[in-house]
């Protein structure tokens, strides 16, 4: 998206969609007295007794660092873990930033509302601080592999188990692990401490971008702190990991690959199979308020794969194949029928189970054949929506409900989670409710920030890209993957760029076009959205604006699969310009312009028609094309 847009405007309806699920069903209550941000838990009771694990979400200890932007980068990277430490008074919210009051206008007003009202001023200007809590010790651990698992930590990160340094990570939206076991001290509680800096105080400004890690657009940028979920992670010191499911239709197998790891001294020679079971919603569909809750079981068993037999050396990993024909007896996933299913892996060491996995996964099968796209062998049309992700209010699977609720209602099929990966519970949604998800990375270049002559940025986008498709390759929701946002846009027309410069930008999306393909062969649906003024190597042509019959009709002729990821002029236009459509209307009201803008979205969509866009999106809907609430507006005229 252009870099020129300010994020302020979106809070004008402060989180419209929210409030309308909220008020649709309690509309008397003043207190919304269910759980904002319902999760599932961690380790699934089917995965029990075997792996165990608690939620180390909650009130954490806060040690801010002062002026933290004049450390030299030698002090963040090997900061000193101070003698006495002044806990703030106030406690962080994990998950939370702990500057996020100060998201959208960056000046500390936080748009129209505050998020966490408990959060003092002096915390929106901080750079870097500790974060402790304490983990109490269980003696069912004696003898297991202790894991704290993070979702996603905003900036550079270190994590300390009783001040010895166990990882560190430098990310902003994808998960991470670090293995405490060797830390932890038996019969007493343990103190977890989190040193977070934040990311762009590795900044590196000049003329060709400034970011040398993956920033994704307006959220990631800002954010510094925990601001998703934690969790400790208790596993046998045998365990399966890493599952990946490929369903192929087109040969009616199901292919499961999944590494076994022994942790311990000694060898072990382990039998290894699988179950699939459905997966069976209880949530109350028929209310808004009930819906998103993650309220499930599992069916009778529906296939079985047949086990294998693997010896594995101490301290050692081994990856295994295991495959069976369906037959008929899994139901197809599609937007109409989102049928789902459980995989229960099972690892048995002498009569003896050691260990079970729990995957979901739909039996489908997205492909490209004579440039069209096909879901389980049918032509598919994708018709979705696409935006930034803006924070907070968005942090719930109610609003990843809201917004595919008004999609499925817009006769719309699709989403693109755009400009970074969004929170995993987002996809979760997307698989039930049956919306087609383009999953993009967060390399986005609108702002001109990623730094195109730095070696460090390409090799933190490599790292950010593997990461990414292994944590989402198993969503049945995901049809696609885009891999950068108008990288090509900017090199030439913003930074004008040198031809090296431009031609390394082109090998560097080439490279994780190819790394995608390698990392997940289920799907042949690899684009650079916006990036259409280079001849890539992908199979599919994303364009983004330039509205035109011309510019659509060139789009169609590169013999690829093609679409355009965001259209019109929703978020930026004027009155005058709107009034090109539908005239002195476009002035009288905020509701006029937007019929302009309709009548816009109109035409674009019938020119996507005429050409045959497999994708077609307006930019966007979820924000611009529902009316806002008047309550929270400071002037409703």
């Amino acid at each position: 998206m252009a870099k020129y847009f300010n994020p302020k405007y979106i809070f004008t309806g402060v989180s419209f969609l929210l409030q309308l699920i909220f008020l649709r069903t309690y509309a008397q209550q003043s207190r919304f007295v269910h759980a904002f941000a319902p999760t599932d838990a961690f380790i699934k009771p089917q995965e029990k007794p075997y792996r165990d694990g608690i939620c180390l979400n909650g009130s954490w200890s806060f040690f801010p660092i002062e002026h933290a932007e004049t450390l030299a980068k030698e002090k963040i990277q090997n900061p000193a873990i101070p003698d006495n430490f002044k806990w703030e008074a106030t406690p962080v919210k994990v998950p939370s930033p702990w500057n996020v009051n100060n998201f959208a206008t960056g000046d500390g007003s936080g748009g129209d509302f505050v998020t966490y009202p408990s959060y003092p001023k002096k915390w929106e200007s901080i750079r870097a601080g500790w974060l402790m809590r304490k983990i109490p010790y269980h003696k069912e651990w004696k003898n297991k592999r202790l894991i704290v698992h993070f979702d996603a930590v905003g900036g550079y990160t270190q994590i300390y188990i009783n001040r010895h340094k166990a990882g560190e990570n430098l990310e902003v939206f994808l998960p991470f692990d670090v293995d405490i076991t060797d830390f932890i001290k038996e019969g007493q509680d343990n103190e977890l401490l989190v040193w977070v800096a934040d990311a762009q105080l590795f900044n590196q400004p000049g003329k060709y971008g400034r970011r040398i890690y993956v920033g994704g657009s307006f959220w990631g940028q800002h954010v510094i702190g925990m601001w998703q979920d934690v969790n400790l992670i208790v596993k046998p010191l045998v365990n399966i990991q890493n599952t990946f499911i490929n369903p192929s239709l087109s040969t009616d197998e199901l292919n499961v690959e999944a590494t076994l790891t022994n942790t311990s001294s000694k060898p072990q020679e382990i039998n290894i199979g699988g179950t699939v079971y459905p997966w069976v919603n209880l949530a109350d569909k028929s209310n808004t308020i009930a819906a998103p809750e993650p309220k499930w079981k599992l069916g009778p068993e529906a296939l079985a794969l047949p086990a294998k037999i693997i010896k594995i050396a101490p301290n050692s990993s081994t990856t295994i194949q295991l495959k069976v024909k369906v037959n008929g007896k899994l139901k197809k996933w599609s937007a109409d029928n989102p049928s789902l299913y459980g995989l229960i892996l099972s690892a048995n060491e002498g009569g003896h189970i050691v260990d079970k996995q729990y995957t979901r996964f739909g039996w489908r099968q997205f492909s490209i054949k004579e440039n069209k796209f096909y879901l389980n062998g049918q032509p598919l049309v994708l018709k979705g929506d696409s935006w930034h992700f803006m924070g907070i209010p968005q942090m719930t699977r109610r609003y990843a409900w809201a917004w595919f609720d008004l999609l499925k209602k817009s006769h719309a099929n699709a989403v693109r989670l755009h400009a970074q990966p969004y929170p995993q519970f987002y996809l979760d949604m997307a698989d039930e409710m049956g919306i087609c998800v383009l999953d993009e990375t967060g390399m986005w270049a609108s702002d001109g920030g990623p730094k195109i002559n730095s070696e460090e940025y390409w090799k933190n986008s490599e790292i950010h890209l593997r990461r990414f498709i292994l944590r989402d390759r198993n969503h049945p929701s995901v049809f696609g993957w885009s891999v950068c946002n108008e990288n090509m846009p900017v090199a030439i027309n913003v930074f004008h760029a040198p031809d090296s410069l431009v031609q390394r930008q082109v090998a560097e999306i080439n490279k994780w076009i190819k790394i995608t393909a390698e990392l997940d062969p289920s799907r042949e649906w690899i684009s650079g959205d916006g990036e259409s003024q280079a001849n890539l190597n992908s199979p599919v042509i994303i364009g983004h604006y330039g509205g035109s019959d011309e510019n659509y009709r060139s789009l169609s002729s590169k013999g690829k699969v093609w679409g355009v990821g965001e259209a019109g002029m929703a978020y930026y236009a004027t009155p005058l310009q709107t009034s090109v459509y539908n005239g002195n209307r476009s002035f009288v009201s905020q509701q006029g312009r937007m019929e302009g803008v309709a009548d816009e979205s109109t035409n674009l969509i019938n020119l996507f028609k005429k050409y045959n866009a497999s994708f077609m999106s307006v930019f966007n809907l979820v924000w611009y094309g529902v009316k806002p609430l008047e309550l929270g507006l400071k002037d409703t005229t």
